[in-house]
């Protein structure tokens, strides 16, 4: 007989690197069941503090002097699935994070020490008991309170006082009484979606090809499967059919997508096919709507999870598949706290511990994706065509220095206003692509050269006209438009650069004609903006929507025929290994916004580079084209996905940081790291944030750093240390 589990292993609620380890506790008699995966409030010096149990066990690892007992459970049942525990552990080896940041990541919206700071909602039902009692006759509100019950015997208390034009009080005296009764019920936040049209597509030969590589897969290795299918290729709907399959299985399904802009479509697609089965999570759902949500899942209540980065911790308790769409957006990179995940990863090492299956769709998939594909860590299923046989859109490059030596001053190539104008009063739509919001990109003095900045940030201020303010669009700071130079108090100050605002006060001005909406970060701050915007524009409210990367993620709207692309080579510019995989992406998914209905579609993009492989490549769709050449560069350079990258960014004081930065140079050094695989330090691209300086070191490795990582210098109070674990921005 094995010996009783009677100790815990507790990881407290501090994120402090020094104590982010387990501490043994011994369990109460009144505790009587205790498993991996409850929270429990333990003593911690000489406070009480909330913990989680990651361990049980039979031995007593510490002085029996030092042993203290857990002082009560914090939840009736385990909170975090024990999965979640392990992959919580594997995080916090895997990005030399803390453990206590990586469990929180599992928990209930709104929790700590088990009280729920949001909470369930509840609404006053009232039921009619006794249709036919004796009223006096002055009591003419009660008697309009019962011939409203007598036609809906069970109402909210607030619909019968609104429609009898009665009080409440009136509802209590008739409870006193006996004639009705007054309940308490729970009301659960549900999520709307619209319904669509769902046609029953016959599926084509590459769709049933990459079916039965799935099926092959769940039923043998189980490797994640990556499904590399060209714009408008039937993905999702290969997506429906495996999702369909795992639920008549008795299992359930997690659906990620990278941007909340593409969840209301997700979820109408989603909620036509497999009904009210179906939950959504994501930062646009109000606390009390994400409550709900999650303990929901956490019931068992729902078949299907639709959400972004952070669902991929969703409590689902017998998951069978992961479906990663939009694998190669970077919105999938955590990139805040200590735990700096990349969710592609997180949902394969999921998978793996519950023995479910992964897969990742895209366009244009993440060079480390592909490659991992073409050496058989993952399958590879290829999608060439579009469904129906409908052609992909066909490309044109202008070189915006011949427009401007002709004369066109304007924002828009002559090609691109002829094929706007091309759309008026057509019924047809289209996309204008700028990736980057506000009005003007910086305001500049044309007499002393100076430029207009952060106090906070190394970067330029953004002009808004929406509020005539200068912001920055790395920290809270903002600033009326001066009328002199604050630096030599000329007049001669000037607006250079394009954003979204003056994009569409362009086209109102030279295509008055066509009504325009507007897709950015400063059109979508209102809770329910993005699915207000793009209902809008599906309903054809407006011929034109212009917006930046979130239009070109995803969006399905039959009636776009037409895309442009303004400043198309605006990535290439950034000092960043893979400024040319994105600008290639972006290019190529904002194509595949064009023609996906029964006309044909065009695309337009605006460059002064247009020779450079990446836009030649997306000109041409040809992804292997731009693989084989990206490929080389990063072998050459010895960057992903050859070797390893992490990056360590010192920020605090300048001298300090420096000096930070420095010392894990030589820690670095003096535990055997090769001088020649450590680029810095440096002062970061962006040099100074929300005014703090920012110093980093870069590692290329062929293996984890993890140990040598948990031992270099940390953070004090001056300066913090980020550890960086496959970087996607260097900046």
């Amino acid at each position: 007989m094995s010996a009783p589990l009677i100790y815990a292993g507790v990881i407290v609620d501090l994120k402090v690197e020094a104590v982010d380890r387990i501490f043994q506790y011994s369990i109460p008699p009144e505790i009587d069941s205790l498993s991996v995966g409850h929270r429990v409030l333990v003593p911690f010096g000489p406070r009480r503090l909330e913990g989680y149990v990651v361990q049980l066990s039979s031995q007593l690892e510490i002085e029996s002097s030092q042993l203290r007992s857990i002082i009560r459970l914090l939840d009736p049942a385990p909170i975090i699935l024990p999965s979640l525990v392990e992959l919580a552990k594997w995080m916090r080896n895997r990005y030399v994070g803390l453990l206590s940041e990586a469990l929180q990541y599992m928990l209930p919206p709104g929790s700590r020490y088990g009280r729920e700071r949001v909470g369930a909602k509840y609404q006053q039902v009232v039921t009619l008991k006794k249709p036919n009692p004796d009223l006096r006759p002055q009591a003419t509100a009660q008697k309009r309170v019962l011939e409203v019950l007598k036609q809906n015997p069970r109402l909210l208390a607030a619909d019968l006082v609104e429609q009898a034009q009665a009080r409440y009080g009136t509802l209590k005296s008739l409870e006193s009484r006996g004639i009705i009764s007054i309940t308490s019920e729970r009301l659960e936040r549900t999520i709307s979606w619209d319904a669509v049209p769902d046609p029953s597509f016959k599926l084509n030969l590459e769709q049933e090809e990459a079916l039965r590589v799935i099926r092959e897969e769940r039923e043998g290795q189980k490797r994640p499967v990556l499904i590399h299918g060209v714009t408008s290729s039937g993905k999702t709907e290969i997506y429906l059919q495996i999702i369909k399959e795992v639920i008549e299985q008795g299992q359930q399904a997690l659906v990620l997508v990278p941007e909340i802009a593409l969840t209301p479509q997700t979820v109408n697609r989603f909620g036509t096919r497999f009904g009210r089965r179906i939950s959504v999570l994501h930062s646009a759902l109000s606390p009390g709507e994400r409550f709900d949500q999650w303990w929901k899942i956490y019931r068992g209540e729902v078949d299907v999870v639709i959400g972004a980065r952070s669902a991929v911790f969703a409590p689902v308790p017998n998951l069978g598949l992961i479906v990663l769409d939009e694998e190669h957006e970077g919105s999938y990179k955590q990139e805040e706290g200590t735990v700096r995940y990349q969710t592609g990863e997180v949902a394969i090492k999921r998978c793996e511990l519950v023995g479910a299956q992964v897969l990742l769709g895209s366009a244009t998939p993440a060079l480390e994706s592909y490659h991992r594909a073409l050496q058989g860590h993952y399958r590879l299923v290829q999608l060439t065509k579009r469904v129906e046989k409908r052609p992909l859109p066909a490309v044109e490059v202008v070189d915006m220095r011949q427009e401007f030596e002709q004369g066109n001053r304007s924002v828009f190539s002559k090609a691109l206003k002829t094929g706007l104008d091309s759309i008026v009063n057509t019924g047809k739509q289209a996309i204008i692509l700028l990736n980057r919001r506000g009005f003007s990109s910086f305001v500049l003095c044309r007499e002393c050269g100076h430029v207009l900045r952060c106090p906070n940030c190394h970067v330029s201020l953004t002009y808004h006209r929406a509020d005539d303010r200068l912001h920055c669009h790395y920290c809270p700071h903002k600033e009326p438009l001066p009328n002199l130079c604050p630096q030599c108090a000329s007049k001669y100050l000037r607006q250079f650069g394009v954003g979204t605002e003056q994009v569409v006060e362009a086209l109102g001005r030279e295509l008055p004609q066509l009504k325009v909406l507007r897709l950015d970060a400063d059109t979508t701050r209102r809770k329910g903006a993005h699915n207000r915007i793009l209902k809008q524009f599906s309903q054809g409210q407006a011929q034109v929507l212009v917006g930046t990367q979130m239009v070109a993620k995803g969006l399905d709207f039959p009636n776009v025929t037409l895309v442009g692309v303004l400043s198309a080579d605006l990535a290439l510019n950034f000092p960043d290994l893979r400024s040319s995989e994105r600008t290639f992406q972006l290019l190529t998914q904002v194509a595949g916004r064009s023609g996906r209905g029964r006309h044909p579609g065009k695309v337009i993009i605006q460059s002064y580079e247009p020779r450079h492989f990446s836009i030649l490549c997306a000109q041409k769709h040809d992804y292997l084209g731009f693989y084989r050449q990206e490929i080389t560069f990063r072998r050459g350079l010895g960057y992903p996905p050859f070797r390893r990258l992490t990056r360590i960014l010192c920020s605090g004081p300048e001298k300090e940081a420096a000096a930070k930065a420095k010392k894990i140079q030589h820690y670095l050094l003096d535990n055997g790291f090769a001088e020649e695989d450590i680029l810095g330090p440096h002062p970061a691209p962006l040099s100074r944030l929300q005014g703090r300086f920012r110093w980093h070191l870069v590692l290329k490795s062929d293996f984890s750093l993890s140990p040598l990582l948990r031992k270099a210098p940390k953070s004090t109070s001056e300066v913090r240390v980020i550890i960086d674990v496959d970087p996607l921005f260097l900046l």
